[in-house]
């Protein structure tokens, strides 16, 4: 039984991605929310048609005491119907509802994709992620993270002993990305002049995803470069989209970003960068490195546990902490030396970033605990 509330973003496509492809000796039962995102129902109808079991239950993001205890009751009652081996919570709220459950069985796993004292938040707020994700840890009977530098997080926090954590990585179907466009014409379809140079992001427009850093280092670069200044692209929608335009016209950069909204194309829009740029500020491991390293793109990406795991610096890319536009610049300038980095990252996503490889180590993990 797997159970998400967060049914947005990279946890969504993770759920997905194991829900559909685990083999079909595998009975499995989705518990989740649709309140974040309406259009996870055509997600449902695909999982149903598929065999897989869902119920839906209102969870909700934030820590509501009153209705995270009716959600728990209702999947106490499902567990009880249902009867299965393992509950595997995914993210933070389904993790935690789904380790309240514990038994033997259910075996309990825990996926956070990136755990929630991670985020750049209050003091207090943070030693209360903490203390929680301590708590739920001894009801934990696996803990998968999905990068080492989630595991060394894990450690460091004393979420839950060593000889109870798993590394699976997520992965893509790196051929998805391998596709073959008109270029110029692309381009011009997205209101870019002709030859000039294209760095470009696929995010959430969310506090996490660093954008402003994105559009501080365009601004540096526009100065820098006034006669032959890069153009920006940034696919993807979000709360913050208004005020990233606001500051972007306050910079004076305006008409070299180009804010695309979501697509539905991104291997498309991929081919036609130049380089890829990722500013989190925190991140589990994001499925957008991915992506842009199996079209061959040279990526610059945020020091930060996750991202490095995927890129080394100076060799399959470029890793920044305060030096965002000079690692632009350098990647801009040294075409052959990007070219070639890009061509490594790509064969260590072939290689190493799955979906085979991460449906294979969840597979793995759960006859360990079932003892099949």
């Amino acid at each position: 039984m797997h159970v998400l509330e967060a049914t947005v973003g990279g946890t969504r496509r993770h759920l997905l991605d194991l829900c559909l492809n685990l083999p079909p000796r595998f009975r499995q039962h989705l518990v989740c929310s649709v309140l974040r995102d309406e259009g996870f129902n055509s997600d449902i109808a695909r999982l149903r048609a598929a065999g897989i079991e869902v119920t839906v239950i209102p969870m909700v993001r934030e820590i509501d005491p009153l209705r995270d205890w009716q959600c728990f009751l209702a999947l106490r009652r499902l567990v009880r119907e249902w009867k299965p081996d393992i509950v595997h919570g995914h993210s933070a709220k389904g993790g935690f509802l789904a380790r309240m459950v514990q038994g033997r069985p259910p075996y309990t796993v825990y996926s956070p994709h990136g755990f929630p004292f991670q985020m750049h938040t209050s003091a207090l707020r943070h030693a209360l992620y903490v203390c929680l994700e301590r708590w739920a840890g001894r009801r934990t009977d696996r803990l998968v993270v999905v990068s080492e530098g989630g595991r060394q997080l894990a450690l460091d926090n004393r979420i839950v002993p060593p000889d109870r954590l798993a590394v699976v990585p997520n992965g893509i179907r790196a051929e998805d990305f391998e596709v073959q466009i008109d270029r110029e014409t692309y381009r011009r379809d997205l209101g870019l002049p002709e030859g000039v140079q294209v760095v470009g992001t696929v995010a959430a427009l969310v506090p996490q995803k660093g954008l402003d850093r994105l559009l501080h280092a365009a601004a540096a670069l526009h100065e820098q470069r006034s006669a032959a200044t890069p153009h920006f692209v940034i696919a993807g929608d979000g709360p913050l989209r208004a005020e990233l335009e606001c500051y972007a016209l306050s910079l004076g950069i305006a008409e070299f970003v180009h804010f695309l909204g979501h697509r539905s194309d991104i291997p498309q829009l991929l081919q036609a960068l130049d380089v890829f740029v990722l500013p989190s500020l925190w991140e589990g491991l994001p499925y957008a490195i991915l992506e842009a390293a199996a079209a061959g793109l040279p990526v610059v990406v945020s020091d930060i546990p996750g991202n490095r795991d995927v890129v080394e610096d100076g060799v399959t890319g470029r890793l920044f902490r305060d030096d965002l536009a000079a690692q632009i610049a350098v990647t801009l300038d040294d075409e052959p030396a990007a070219r070639a980095q890009g061509s490594r990252l790509r064969e260590v996503i072939r290689r190493e970033y799955t979906i085979a490889r991460m449906v294979e180590g969840h597979v793995k993990l759960y006859g360990e605990l079932v003892g099949r």
